[in-house]
């Protein structure tokens, strides 16, 4: 195997060496080239060379087989013909303009599929002209399990408190609703003057305790885990429904709505009293986000077997600091909220298969993007998260 300083001499003597040791030593270049090529073609890692253009000099079978090229894009010899998710592309071209390196950077992709990516990025300063070296490697199954491990023992363990709390405030409530039905018969056998001073009071209570009663069972009922049941569901159908349901709430709100869905959405298999909960919470949330009206549009499409659901709403947007907590448990910003909707729709979509994604600016808006699998009866479906034993 030739080295690098004894390549170097020959090409500084290449006009006193003889055309039969010339072909002799280029002959052994392409043997090499071959099996340096080959070698990294077994590599774990997808390997990319580019220039400052973003050009693409060469790719291993590993870069090939994560971002499933084709020999179209092959050809083309261009990154974002290569790379069919946008924002990776965009993401490593900006990185090359800015001459930076990348060591261990985490990014998450779509498409082709959701994966989550270790990228590392080599500025080679020595070859003229200066050239980019890109490796990739696929972590999705490490990291989702280390994050999914994680949620679902935070979510057990507050779910498991709040249901044992929520029991406990029960029993004193069935006690105070049947005090308060044995007072009724006591007003009842006083003087008239007297039970009107009573009677507005002990109602008052009532109504009090019977709503109190209300969100305990509505509490107890949304965190009790049912086993999945998948079904054939059209998407649109679904909105359409949420819609209908919440639409005096979005009318007294001065909300408008605009439904921008896909006619050639098929119907796939999903558990439809589970998604029309999260469309119910997402919903609910625009429309406080918005206490002074807005506009909320819902867009639905495929992107090859994903189908994809926004919700964008002209509200008051959640700040940077705050993004990244919303879908933890007992996280609000509302004055009365319990701060479970937004992780049980969390949970219900990775229940699925599936991944939600927030985008926000404050002033301007939130975006909240439900991206499912398209399942047929013919595919196998995602099992619910378990918790992990430690």
């Amino acid at each position: 195997m030739p080295t690098t300083e004894f390549l170097d001499r020959i090409t500084t003597r290449l006009e006193r060496i003889d055309k039969k040791s010339l072909e002799t030593y280029v002959l052994r270049l392409v043997e090499e080239t071959k099996f340096f090529g080959a070698l990294l073609d077994q590599v774990l890692e997808g390997v990319m060379v580019l220039t400052p253009k973003k050009e693409v000099l060469f790719l291993n079978k590993r870069m090939e087989q994560l971002f499933n090229i084709s020999e179209v894009g092959k050809r083309s010899g261009v990154l974002s013909e290569m790379i069919s998710d946008t924002a990776l592309a965009n993401f490593i071209s900006d990185t090359i303009d800015e001459k930076r390196e990348l060591f261990q950077e985490e990014f998450e992709t779509l498409l082709p599929r959701p994966m989550v990516l270790k990228i590392n990025l080599v500025f080679e300063k020595k070859k003229t002209p200066s050239l980019f070296i890109l490796t990739v490697t696929n972590v999705t199954q490490v990291e989702t399990n280390i994050r999914e491990q994680f949620k679902i023992e935070n979510w057990e363990t507050m779910l498991a408190l709040a249901s044992g709390i929520a029991h406990e405030i029960g029993n004193p409530l069935n006690s105070l609703i049947i005090h308060l039905g044995l007072l009724d018969k006591t007003i009842a056998k006083l003087p008239v003057q007297e039970k009107r001073k009573i009677e507005k009071t002990v109602q008052v209570m009532k109504g009090e305790t019977k709503r109190l009663d209300q969100i305990v069972r509505n509490f107890l009922r949304a965190t009790r885990r049912k086993p999945l049941k998948f079904e054939l569901t059209q998407v649109n159908d679904l909105v359409l429904k949420t819609l209908e349901l919440l639409k005096p709430e979005l009318k007294e709100a001065k909300i408008r709505v605009i439904k921008n869905l896909d006619g050639q959405m098929q119907a796939f298999l999903l558990d439809s009293e589970r998604l029309y909960q999260v469309f119910v919470n997402i919903i609910k949330n625009a429309i406080h986000a918005m206490p002074k009206g807005g506009t909320l549009e819902i867009r639905t499409k495929t992107k090859g077997k994903l189908c994809l659901v926004h919700f964008q709403d002209s509200g008051i947007g959640i700040p940077d600091d705050k993004l990244p907590k919303i879908f933890d448990a007992y996280y609000t910003t509302k004055e009365e909220g319990s701060g479970l909707g937004l992780m049980i729709v969390y949970q219900i979509i990775r229940e699925h298969g599936g991944r939600i994604e927030v985008t926000s600016k404050p002033n301007v808006g939130t975006t909240f993007s439900c991206i499912l699998p398209i399942r047929t009866e013919k595919l196998s479906l995602p099992e619910p998260p378990k918790k992990v034993s430690s």
